[in-house]
């Protein structure tokens, strides 16, 4: 697996070969799929799966795919979200089909990654890490390249110019009382929301978790034109908390205007939160119906709304719930913020949590239980909630801190050392082949001080 930063990403995609003359062109055709908005329609043809919602009718959607049945090796099909499907690729395979075969979207999407069917097309897929380890062997991709988002420098030039008067100042704050951030805005969704509420609230102390950061987010965004009253958006912020943990619970992120009004809530109320494009779902999707699809800013804000519902379930439900589901790679997010919200005792206007401490009890046994499974991406997981719920108790589930084999990014880095540094019933950090450069290196030294001496050989690892 490669680590390459988002900047090193854009050099490669803009270099003299991508903009070349049509006579230079290695491809003639690079698709573009758009996984989160299709829903599962049953049975249907793989022009269809492929081209549904390009054309006004099946006849061309059946013309564009015999062009591409015939043009396969000058062909780059791009599936963009696949952990973000509404279906599920079974892990232990699916039948095999011919190009022409009526099949379920995941059967479809199997025997594409499976190289059954379009063998000699190139496929680029991209999704976040769970899913694609999840997948059959036959269907996982041969290159993995997962992007560890802008340089650190790169992310403070952008941070400066989004503040702009007092950009140094923020930024200083930010490195002293919120090193977390520091590591996070490197992730340019994280970088416009930090730069938002620094900019909105300059004298403040900065969030030091993810949690806090979206608390204040949506504090600042629910805030509608129309809407004033405090009761009025905390109404708002729960119904749109049920709708997100309905998707969640549904495995999708798009959304119709009668999910909206099933959940009581008008296009206007979400305007800030969620954005609105036309087309009910890209298997029948034409910019004339009239019709809407509307899906969260960004996927982490369901996340942390669905974190909400789950942090405020009636005790038996959570109960249930959090030996259930929470643990699922798909919630993983989710469980982050759950932790934030249930070990954050301060008042705010967003959550009400009951039986808090024995929510914490609940989550404390389910986490240790999950910890001695020994799959290290899946412990990487868990020491990320841990991180986000900042109790020193919860950290004591921790006794080997072993990210070996797993490439960490800056924010991960941060992460492994702080708790190192917190923890006063760790008897080993393990950074075995964790792709540690320098930069990384300084991140876990800085957290840890001098109460460890840190030494990877000659060459890192």
């Amino acid at each position: 697996m490669r680590r390459i930063t988002k900047k090193t990403l854009g050099h490669s995609l803009t270099n003299t070969e991508a903009i070349a003359s049509p006579s230079q062109l290695k491809y003639k055709l690079i698709h573009y799929i758009e996984i989160k908005g299709m829903r599962d329609k049953g049975l249907i043809k793989p022009s269809k799966f492929l081209f549904g919602g390009l054309f006004q009718n099946e006849i061309d959607e059946d013309n564009a795919y015999l062009w591409l049945l015939e043009h396969l090796s000058d062909s780059v099909l791009f599936f963009d979200g696949l952990d973000q499907a509404t279906w599920k690729i079974n892990r232990d395979g699916d039948e095999n089909i011919n190009p022409y075969t009526l099949a379920e979207a995941a059967t479809i999407m199997y025997n594409i990654l499976s190289r059954n069917i379009l063998a000699d097309t190139k496929i680029v897929i991209s999704s976040r890490e769970f899913q694609v380890s999840d997948l059959p062997a036959e269907a996982r991709p041969a290159d993995i390249i997962t992007l560890s988002g802008l340089t650190l420098d790169d992310a403070k030039k952008l941070f400066l110019y989004l503040i702009r008067q007092h950009g140094d100042k923020a930024w200083e704050k930010m490195e002293k009382l919120s090193p977390r951030l520091v590591n996070l805005v490197s992730i340019p969704v994280f970088l416009v929301l930090t730069a938002v509420i620094m900019a909105k609230n300059p004298n403040e102390p900065p969030p030091k978790t993810v949690t806090g950061l979206y608390k204040k987010i949506i504090s600042t965004l629910s805030s509608v034109k129309n809407i004033t009253n405090a009761k009025v958006i905390a109404g708002v912020v729960n119904k749109l908390k049920a709708m997100a943990y309905r998707g969640m619970k549904e495995g999708r992120v798009t959304f119709s205007e009668n999910d909206l009004k099933m959940f009581g809530l008008s296009t206007e109320e979400v305007q800030d939160l969620m954005m609105k494009v036309p087309g009910n779902n890209l298997l029948s999707c034409n910019l004339l119906d009239g019709s809407f699809i509307f899906f969260f800013c960004h996927q982490s804000l369901q996340e942390f709304l669905a974190a909400g519902f789950v942090a405020e379930m009636s005790l038996p439900t959570f109960m249930f719930f959090n030996y259930g589901d929470l643990h699922k790679e798909r919630w993983s997010v989710v469980r982050r913020f759950v932790c934030g919200i249930i070990y954050d005792e301060t008042q705010d206007n967003l959550h009400e949590v009951s039986n808090r401490s024995l929510k914490k009890r609940f989550l404390a046994r389910s986490i240790r239980s999950n910890l001695e499974k020994e799959d290290k991406h899946v412990c990487m997981e868990l020491y990320t909630a841990i991180h986000e719920s900042g109790d020193d108790d919860l950290l004591k589930q921790i006794s080997d801190l072993d990210v070996s084999d797993i490439p960490l990014s800056r924010d991960e880095a941060h992460i492994v050392g702080s708790l190192a540094a917190r923890s006063e019933s760790l008897k080993s950090l393990l950074l075995f082949k964790c792709n540690i450069n320098d930069e990384l290196l300084a991140i876990i030294t800085g957290c840890l001080g001098k109460r460890i001496h840190v030494s990877l050989g000659t060459k890192h690892h």
